[in-house]
């Protein structure tokens, strides 16, 4: 595709570094809690400041009660934990990256360490906390900016005058070793406590601790800035069920879970009902997560070689209105690197193009063309007039902050506008240091409306030299004549071969030698970012018309996927 990289415009270009050099000038196609005290009560949640949860009375009204139509099934085998090491994990984390691995360590009688379990339940590493202690560690939680948090919590007798939460930064690579933590102590108001659970809101890195009573615990929130020099005192915002073992954050922040021994219920909005989840029979029911896509929970137990059992969220809670969007399957051969799920457009990852154009369309980049609603990545093509040009649209790409490897492969599930004028990428990748070559898995013009086809290309350098090779596949045959539903586009690059699925119906392949200068350009290890964008008009997609519906102008992206070699 030759989308250019945006050519600096009358307004400044936001994005650190050197813009691609490429300038292409044209295109040539070729080718239970189960019933424990005040369990049952619902609870509220603040999805954005204020309290976590709203006062709960010890037995629900009628109105507020969980209904028994809003339960799941119980769960099915995860993972289970086969190192002789963990014989009491009492705690799960999910990995702080876009990978399967879980974080769990032992109750009280270990070290200050904690297991990186992979998803055969196999240990890929033992992080080693150090500046920090193990009195009676009960729960792990992931937190922002790539930090993990262990909360030395514990406190069967009531006797500790305060407790503490280590902060530690999770590595970016797999590999055994020590790191050292940041220890927060905390103190609660009203005389000590015993905890198990430990929450950390997924943005704000803010603290909070439920306590574990058969009368009924409490919700406490540490203060907004922690201090490492002195103690840190909590302060009760909420009542909260009896015999809370466990609980978790979903990764956007939307919702969450708590948990007993037995069961599990999940709560969203202030005053709003519990939705019950039934869990599995586990021994003893401590460690609780929620998955990275938002739609299932993992609940682990004591005891050696324990389990790990999968439970979906009910779709009241995770928001699934995509039915079939769903977490990244395991492909043999490959290891998950990137699940992006579009919760949010994370500055870290993307860069959003503003106040800038390419020079072969005829739309002018605007940020607000470009947002994130629903759990979907959103850009609009507008018909209005801004940096010299009739129409408006927006570019999201992943240069110089994620890339991936020569060889790779990556999902992306995607909607397109069908109208004329309108020319939709949902994914694509150029070389990450600057140099020939394209690889575009899927773009679609909406001047071939009446009979809609994916097209899939890959290109050499520009210029007088540029030689690409196109080929189509009608949506037709994908039983959508329109072009215009929901589908899932697929490219594997790996040694000598590119091959794209749409759906999982092969669509296009290239091998080495065919064409020709396949290896120069794809067999030469480079590393490749991630582009999507949607252009208005240019030498390919042609110019919108009367007939144009600007309504039905809008690209949503429900999520990218990609992984790299094992």
């Amino acid at each position: 595709m030759d989308h250019h990289t945006p050519a600096p415009g009358p307004g400044p270009a936001p994005v650190a570094g050197p813009p691609d050099p490429y300038q292409p000038r044209g295109r040539r196609r070729s080718r239970s809690l189960r019933g424990v005290g005040a369990l049952a009560a619902p609870l509220a949640v603040v999805v954005a400041g204020g309290p976590l949860l709203s006062p709960v009375a010890a037995a629900p009204s009628p109105e507020s009660a969980p209904t028994a139509a809003a339960q799941t099934t119980g769960g099915s085998l995860e993972r289970r934990l086969h190192d002789t090491r963990i014989e009491e994990s009492s705690g799960l984390a999910r990995s702080t990256y876009p990978r399967s691995l879980l974080w769990t360590h032992n109750d009280s009688g270990d070290g200050a360490r904690l297991f990186a379990v992979g998803p055969r339940g196999r240990t890929r590493a033992v992080l080693r906390l150090t500046n920090a202690t193990a009195l009676d560690w009960e729960d792990v939680a992931a937190g922002p900016r790539h930090t993990l948090w262990a909360g030395d919590i514990g406190d069967n007798d009531r006797l500790r005058e305060h407790v503490s939460v280590y902060r530690v930064r999770e590595p970016r690579e797999v590999a055994s070793g020590a790191a050292r933590a940041t220890r927060f102590r905390l103190a609660y108001p009203d005389g000590p406590h015993d905890a198990e659970t430990l929450l950390v809101r997924p943005t704000s890195g803010r603290v909070l601790l439920v306590t574990k009573s058969e009368d009924g615990g409490a919700v406490y929130r540490a203060p907004r800035r922690l201090r490492a020099d002195r103690v840190n005192l909590l302060t009760r915002v909420a009542d909260a069920p009896a015999g809370v073992t466990s609980g978790a954050f979903s990764s956007d922040g939307r919702f969450l879970v708590l948990g007993t021994e037995g069961d599990a219920y999940g709560y969203r909005t202030v005053g709003g009902s519990g939705t019950p989840i039934t869990l599995p029979e586990r021994p003893q029911g401590e460690s609780l997560e929620i998955r990275r896509g938002r739609r299932s929970l993992v609940v682990g137990s004591e005891g050696a070689h324990s389990p790990v059992y999968r439970v979906p969220v009910p779709a009241s809670l995770s928001g699934a209105d995509r039915a079939t969007s769903r977490s990244a399957p395991e492909v043999e051969g490959w290891r998950l690197d990137l699940e992006e799920e579009f919760n949010t457009l994370d500055p870290a990852r993307w860069n959003v193009r503003d106040r800038t154009y390419n020079s072969n369309e005829q739309s002018y980049l605007l940020a607000a063309n470009t947002r994130v609603r629903d759990g979907a990545l959103e850009i609009a093509g507008r018909l209005e007039s801004a940096g010299g040009r009739r129409y408006t649209s927006g570019y999201v790409d992943s240069n110089r902050k994620y890339s991936l490897p020569d060889h790779f492969r990556a999902e992306v599930r995607a909607r397109v506008p069908m109208e004329r004028g309108l020319w939709a990428a949902p994914l694509w990748f150029r070389p990450s240091n600057g140099s020939s070559g394209e690889i575009d898995l899927i773009e679609t013009f909406g001047r071939e409306r009446d009979r809609p086809l994916v097209h899939q290309t890959i290109h050499t350098g520009y210029g007088a030299g540029h030689r690409q090779s196109a080929l189509t596949f009608p949506y037709s045959r994908l039983g959508d004549p329109t072009g215009t539903g929901w589908h899932t586009y697929l490219v594997e690059k790996t040694p000598n071969r590119i091959v794209m699925k749409v759906d999982g119906v092969i669509t296009a392949s290239w091998r080495s030698g065919d064409p020709g200068w396949f290896d120069r350009y794809y067999e030469a290890g480079k590393r490749w970012n991630l582009r999507i964008n949607m252009q208005v008009g240019g030498s390919w997609g042609g110019l919108p018309d009367a007939s144009t519906d600007w309504s039905r102008s809008t690209m949503a992206v429900d999520y990218i996927r990609t992984w790299v070699p094992d």
